[in-house]
């Protein structure tokens, strides 16, 4: 796997009837979005260079390619439906057999380079996106691929409204982004996705509507799923809605489609690159199951069918996944001087993806040579580092980040001195030496050091144990220390604190560890409470009040997709992520406000000046303290080549490898 980590996160898609544990690992980085005006896949603005080309989609005559490979990664997928995936596992599944209009050039993250699309334009206001597509795509069982297809699997994605669709909704849907609340699949009330315009294009084919605008709403979400779940490009009415000008994505022609964003939005490029932005066969769809509001397609969770590179010949759920070249390849009918690094025609026909528990069975997998690459973590590198037929690829820093939690509508740490003498009681840089060998820097979130907006002159808490015993005394606690000398004697007394991680990592139980002994040292005692995924999940679903939400817990996050909007959302923005992600669920109107204004303009200087309130305020509230970003490596037989890093790629682009 291309990360040192699996990051943990939480998503209404990932309660089907009970918790589901949905998992982020991406090493991912984001830097500042260029926007030039016109794109084509043969005139990029930033081309892969030579030696990357040639490393990775060139093969070497001689070079003898292996008939199949096998991969240890953990943990194994939640979903692979791009309308409702959550977890990177999932992801990683997605990206080799789905396909999106455009994705990372090369190992860039600023520049970009067709994939279904050959090339695109967009307006100078940063509003409307033309995509031209390729036209002779066909989705591995032979169904053409299309502009209807993109407009139904992105208004698919907006009517499921699980996953990582918010990202997209946002631009698109009604009410400036911000949906409304109606009947949804579950018969309750909620808010729906519906795109903005679609019921005009309704209207305009002869569907009748209420004159009342709400219940209109209703109709029309109805009727589109509807339509969707019965979906015919031919049929005369359907063809009419989808050719509607004045809606969020229309079909200019068969291979041409045309977005309409509510507002400029920065990270547009980045949210279509990510896995929710893949498109979907509408006739595998419809054959099995269709589309419901608010509703996740159980079939489509572990079964996949794309045009992409491979196809997904098990489906999930179990303890492996096979993946077997698509012998229809479409990317092959594209002309070598117009293609790129996410056409490349697969080498290696089978790929079997074996999710291993244990962290010695995938060392010891890795060193006998049964596996081509293997997730091991970084207090076990040194097992393998001088082996000769084992190879780690460095690929310097990512997005990947560490960090503690606090629920500050938990006691203690609703008292502010409380979380300011954590915050000053940790030392991140010992974290990182002791736990992660190098592999790891400092930084100040919500952002991470290499995104767009990052402020390296804004300074958190640095490591200050006699002023995080002065603030325990001014709260009114007593300080017991470890040579047997108690401040405050006749304060009150600080519990004890539970820190939660995830019991399946040993590198989070080291983490723990260090911060349980420092901590230790300033009278604040820590016990260890290691948890599954699926139990600290479930007690993040209890009110931030409760005694099973994590109050105190070791957590991260991994970007969906490399733009900076995506880890301000997860871990700051309440109104979207509370209750079901913002693992210390912050809950700041004045954070609230900067995060609805940050996602709502494109302009540089403005967007600097929010990032800027936004990360002093954070870290105002105190209740993060930000431990590690990670470098992305990879664990991997020598003799495998092929082997690329983009921070905006989820695990590894098997096509590449020989």
């Amino acid at each position: 796997m291309l990360t040192l980590r699996r990051r943990g996160g939480i998503s209404t898609s990932a309660i089907v009837a009970a918790i589901v544990v949905v998992i982020i690992i991406i090493a991912a980085a984001a830097v500042v979005l260029t926007r030039p005006t016109s794109h084509s896949s043969t005139t990029s603005s930033s081309p892969v260079s030579t030696s990357s080309t040639s490393s990775t989609s060139a093969t070497p005559p001689s070079t003898k390619i292996p008939s199949n490979i096998t991969v240890d990664e953990v943990p194994a997928p939640v979903s692979v439906d791009p309308a409702s995936s959550y977890d990177v596992d999932g992801i990683e599944i997605i990206q080799n057999v789905y396909q999106n209009l455009i994705f990372y050039n090369g190992s860039s993250s600023t520049t970009y380079v067709g994939v279904l699309a050959k090339s695109w334009s967009e307006s100078t206001n940063g509003t409307v996106y033309t995509f031209n597509l390729w036209p002779f795509i066909k989705f591995s069982d032979g169904v053409p691929l299309n502009a209807s297809s993109v407009w139904f699997s992105f208004y698919r994605t907006m009517m499921v409204n699980l996953g990582i669709s918010f990202y997209i909704s946002e631009y698109f849907s009604v009410n400036n982004g911000k949906g409304f609340v109606g009947i949804t699949g579950s018969g309750q009330k909620g808010l729906i996705e519906l795109p903005n315009g679609i019921e005009q294009a309704l209207a305009s084919a002869g569907v009748p509507l209420s004159s009342n605008q709400t219940v209109a709403m209703q109709q029309a979400a109805n009727d589109l799923a509807n339509i969707l779940s019965h979906f015919n490009a031919a049929n005369s009415t359907i063809s009419k809605v989808m050719a509607y000008p004045n809606q969020a994505i229309h079909v200019a022609g068969t291979d041409t489609v045309v977005m309409h964003l509510d507002y400029a939005f920065s990270d547009f490029y980045q949210t279509i690159s990510g896995g929710d932005g893949a498109v979907v066969d509408p006739v595998f769809v419809d054959a099995n199951g269709g589309v419901k509001i608010d509703t996740a397609n159980t079939y489509l969770t572990s079964h996949a069918l794309g045009s992409g590179p491979y196809e997904l010949a098990t489906p999930i759920g179990g303890s492996s996944v096979i993946l077997k070249a698509n012998p229809n390849y479409w990317a092959k009918n594209v002309p070598a001087s117009e293609s790129n690094l996410m056409l490349t025609v697969p080498k290696i026909s089978t790929i079997v993806i074996d999710y291993q528990s244990s962290e010695a069975i995938r060392v010891s997998d890795i060193k006998q040579g049964l596996v081509a690459i293997s997730a091991v973590e970084i207090p076990d590198l040194s097992e393998v580092s001088s082996i000769p037929s084992i190879t780690i690829h460095n690929w310097g820093p990512s997005a990947t980040i560490d960090f503690l939690t606090m629920d500050a509508y938990q006691y203690p740490f609703n008292i502010t001195q409380v979380r300011l003498a954590i915050e000053y009681g940790v030392n991140a840089t010992q974290v990182q030496q002791d736990v992660y060998k190098g592999y790891a820097q400092s930084y100040l979130g919500p952002l991470d050091p290499v995104m767009a907006f990052y402020n390296s002159s804004i300074h958190g808490y640095a490591y200050n144990p006699s002023e995080s015993i002065k603030l325990l005394e001014q709260a009114g606690f007593s300080v017991p220390l470890p040579n047997g000398t108690t401040l405050n004697p006749s304060g009150k007394t600080l519990p004890t604190l539970p820190l939660t991680y995830n019991s399946a990592s040993e590198a989070e139980q080291e983490e723990g560890t260090v911060v349980q002994q420092q901590l230790a040292q300033v009278g604040i005692k820590v016990t260890l409470n290691p948890e599954s995924f699926t139990t600290i999940i479930e007690g993040m679903l209890a009110p931030a009040s409760s005694s099973t939400y994590p109050g105190f817990q070791i957590a991260g996050n991994t970007p969906v997709f490399i733009g900076p909007s995506d880890p301000t959302v997860y871990l700051t923005y309440c109104p979207v992520r509370c209750h079901h992600g913002d693992p210390a669920y912050l809950n700041d109107s004045v954070v609230n406000s900067l995060v609805y204004q940050i996602l709502h303009t494109a302009n540089t200087a403005q967007l600097q000046q929010l990032y800027d309130e936004l990360t002093v305020r954070v870290n105002e509230d105190a209740q993060y303290v930000w431990l590690d970003d990670f470098t992305a490596y990879t664990v991997s037989l020598t003799s495998l080549q092929g082997l690329w890093y983009n921070p905006g790629l989820t695990g590894i682009f098997y096509a590449t490898l020989y």
